[in-house]
């Protein structure tokens, strides 16, 4: 397809045995980067230049609509294979490979492939049902195998037609193109080619590609030289010649055998064109290394945006978050030992909280003093305690204050009498009086000191029938404390896990770019070489763009200085968990407080009623 006669000559001598070798090179270099998925579509390009390396000469067949492409294919093959239709044109790309069994292989966008037998053509390729049209819809390209003996040397694309709009470029797939070893432009006679075929013709020229334009339809115009010398004169410089053909004729001619229609139908000389381009592995070469210098361009394009984007960025980023200094990964592993420390410091206290717990008011003041025992149960229970203690002091209270009060009259009735009031007779002594009226309110006191008495017997009983329960769940919140505090251990380390993780995910994420490390390497050190061979089919200005592609390429640094390497160093640092043995360091002491501790057990008795004897 390449205009080759634009290739030195000393080079093409030893072209045959090239391209073996550079499809070798090429398989191991597919090899290498296929590992990597963020280049996926880039690999898939390489591996479509190794299979159109390893098949046949590839011929296109274009043109635009109703020009005769699909009939001079089916002149080819000497049969009426394809389904042509006038209102129909092929509506998919077909190549049409040898094959000893005949088949279909269609080649849907996603990916599926399906085998169909011959019968299907026509629904693949022209019929308008709707069925058809939904499978074309989702159809990339169709393989037809034929056992013809014309597709042992070339594989034939019969393309849908050109697309061409008023004095703009004809549009075909620029892909397409790309592949192929030659072109060949079919026009009707008679029909000129439109202005856009024409701008076509000459991007191809400038990508050094030129067309073999085929005149089909002879048979309909008497004046077809004509037509040729006029469309010579517009587009003759963008072409390499013009062949002369009747399809129609030549499909008649072998359908009935008949050598003289055969001849006229002129397909000797367009078989002849398609043995030269089958013959020529110079150029096919020759167009196999200019479409992987191309790709090398791909290539590096994509190394390039590489590090620039996700997910090769984000590991970057990550990676130093997590392990970018072993300093501070050690550093790191140190706060969390610290972390480690107060938390065991945290268990010890819950552990002993009590330990020294032997009485009512010790249990109470614990109890204030360590807010994680504090809830609306054991407030209820603090309430009835308190109240319990207020209740014995105010006993506690009066009881003194009687105890006094008896004491100083006792004292001063000791003092006149010579005798205390519990052996006191009032009579006719003139402080008598006084003394009765002492022992009246003394006698009152006594009987406020009993109903306070009752009060504290009262709160005491309440207190007691709550005394176990609330134990028992003073123990349980102790307990879930300290279950709380090895939790926070727990979710340290699995934090410390987790950072792990996600440090062993970015560098797996940053290793799949290794492949391409490796790939840079490979180009440099095998392909380079192999391609710069002096014996190589390539100019002076190919030479110079692979040098500046390659020295592109190996400028890219995808290791971001050793980033990987130190990542999977760091991956190995302090990755066990930190242990919080403390269970049996630390057990639980028992709140297990008896009656006898919590009541108290020095309460003064009630004082005895005075009971005073008068003389009469």
């Amino acid at each position: 397809m390449t205009n080759i006669d634009n290739v030195p000559i000393e080079y093409t001598a030893s072209a045959n045995n090239i391209l073996p070798q550079l499809v070798d090179h090429l398989r191991q270099l597919h090899g290498i980067i296929v590992q990597n998925t963020y280049v996926k579509d880039t690999a898939k390009h390489l591996n479509r230049i190794i299979q159109d390396a390893n098949n046949e000469t590839m011929i296109l067949i274009v043109g635009k609509e109703r020009v005769g492409k699909t009939t001079l294919v089916n002149g080819l093959l000497g049969r009426q294979v394809l389904s042509v239709s006038d209102q129909h044109p092929t509506g998919v790309n077909t190549f049409l490979r040898y094959g000893e069994n005949e088949e279909i292989k269609a080649y849907f966008l996603d990916g599926v492939v399906a085998i169909f037998d011959m019968s299907k053509l026509e629904i693949l390729t022209t019929s308008d049902t709707f069925a058809s049209q939904i499978l074309r819809e989702h159809l990339d390209y169709l393989e037809v195998y034929l056992k013809n003996d014309l597709l042992k040397s070339v594989t034939i694309i019969d393309s849908v037609s050109l697309e061409a709009g008023g004095g703009e470029m004809a549009y075909f797939p620029e892909a397409l193109m790309n592949r192929v070893d030659e072109i060949f432009w079919v026009l009707r006679s008679g029909s000129m080619a439109i202005y856009p075929e024409i701008l076509l013709m000459e991007t191809l020229k400038n990508k050094g590609v030129e067309p073999l334009c085929v005149i089909n339809a002879i048979d309909s115009n008497e004046n077809t030289k004509a037509f040729i010398n006029a469309e010579n004169e517009r587009f003759g410089h963008l072409i390499s010649d013009f062949v002369a053909i009747s399809a129609r004729e030549a499909i008649e001619a072998k359908q009935t055998n008949c050598d003289e229609l055969w001849e006229k139908s002129q397909y000797e000389q367009l078989i002849s064109e398609i043995q030269r381009v089958a013959e020529n592995s110079d150029k096919k070469t020759y167009g196999i290394l200019i479409r992987f210098l191309q790709w090398l361009e791909r290539f590096r394009f994509e190394l390039t945006v590489i590090p620039q984007r996700d997910p090769f960025q984000s590991a970057v980023e990550n990676i130093e978050k997590y392990a970018g200094d072993t300093q501070y990964e050690f550093s790191r592993y140190q706060r969390d030992l610290a972390i480690v420390t107060e938390y065991e410091q945290e268990y010890k206290q819950v552990a002993n909280v009590f330990k020294n717990v032997q009485t009512l008011y010790q249990l109470l003041q614990t109890i204030s003093q360590n807010d994680y025992l504090q809830d609306e149960i054991v407030e209820s229970f603090t309430e009835k305690a308190v109240f319990y203690q207020q209740m014995l002091r105010e006993y506690r209270n009066m009881h003194s204050e009687y105890i006094r009060e008896y004491d100083r009259l006792d004292a001063q009735h000791k003092k006149i009498h010579g005798k205390g009031l519990m052996k006191a007779i009032f009579g006719q002594h003139t402080q008598n009086g006084f003394f009765k009226e002492r022992v009246l309110k003394l006698n009152e006191q006594q009987v406020v000191c009993i109903a306070q008495f009752e009060k504290v017997q009262e709160a005491e009983a309440v207190m007691l029938q709550s005394i176990h329960s609330i134990q028992s769940y003073l123990m349980e919140i102790a307990k879930k404390r300290l279950e709380r505090t090895e939790q926070k251990v727990q979710e340290l380390n699995q934090q410390r896990l987790k950072e792990k993780r996600q440090l062993k995910l970015y560098a797996n994420k940053l290793n799949e770019f290794s492949c391409l490390i490796e790939a840079q390497g490979y180009i440099k050190e095998n392909i380079q070489p192999f391609i710069m061979d002096e014996q190589m089919p390539l100019k002076a200005k190919d030479i110079e763009m692979l040098k500046e592609t390659i020295n592109s390429i190996m400028s890219i640094d995808l290791t971001n200085n050793g980033l990987l390497a130190r990542s999977q160093m760091n991956n190995k640092m302090e990755n066990t968990a930190i242990p919080f043995d403390v269970q049996k360091k630390y057990p639980l002491h028992t709140l297990a407080l008896a009656e006898v501790d919590v009541k108290s057990n020095d309460i003064p008795e009630i004082p005895n009623k005075l009971d005073v004897q008068y003389e009469e």
